[in-house]
């Protein structure tokens, strides 16, 4: 046996125009989630070292981040993302053109495969390499090649993204 609707509910009418606000903010919260985590998943940040004035470049492709290293006009550093990076390459052996491939750097290189090893991990195939504008092209040559004789044969190089915008 059904039941007969109750008076108040059968002429009841809801206003027309007036959207629910629980239900707009639900779905407000939900596209800004959504567009912070496109956001933050769409590349690796890294920051520039101090003291380095980036090249610029039209690359739109993404650095990977795995091994940093940071090139001034003082030597080759690991980028440690602290404030003193440790200097593994200093610039006599840099400016020795008697070097094609720097040799601490080489042995730095092939520890951090052997601990990669040790760790049970793969070996590591890409190197970033923070390098400043004005350093000369022969050092990053001797700095390709000892990557390459320690396993690394992809190096991504981090450069400022050349901007219409940017001053």
């Amino acid at each position: 046996m059904a039941f007969a609707p109750s008076k108040g509910k059968k002429h009841r009418f809801d206003k027309p125009g007036i959207p629910n606000l629980t239900s707009m903010i639900d779905i407000m919260v939900v596209i800004l989630l959504f567009l912070l985590k496109s956001y933050s998943a769409s590349g690796v940040l890294v920051t520039p070292a101090e003291g380095i004035e980036l090249p610029t470049s039209t690359v739109t492709n993404e650095p990977i981040k795995v091994l940093s290293l940071v090139v001034t006009n003082e030597g080759v550093y690991e980028d440690l993302s602290e404030k003193a990076d440790r200097l593994i390459e200093d610039f006599a052996s840099l400016q020795n053109d008697e070097y094609v491939e720097l040799p601490q750097l080489g042995a730095f290189l092939n520890q951090v495969q052997d601990r990669s090893r040790s760790l049970g991990r793969e070996d590591r195939h890409t190197i970033t390499i923070q390098g400043d504008k004005t350093i000369p092209y022969r050092w990053v040559l001797k700095i390709i090649n000892t990557c390459a004789g320690a396993g690394f044969d992809k190096v991504d190089f981090v450069v400022l993204k050349d901007s219409k915008y940017r001053g």
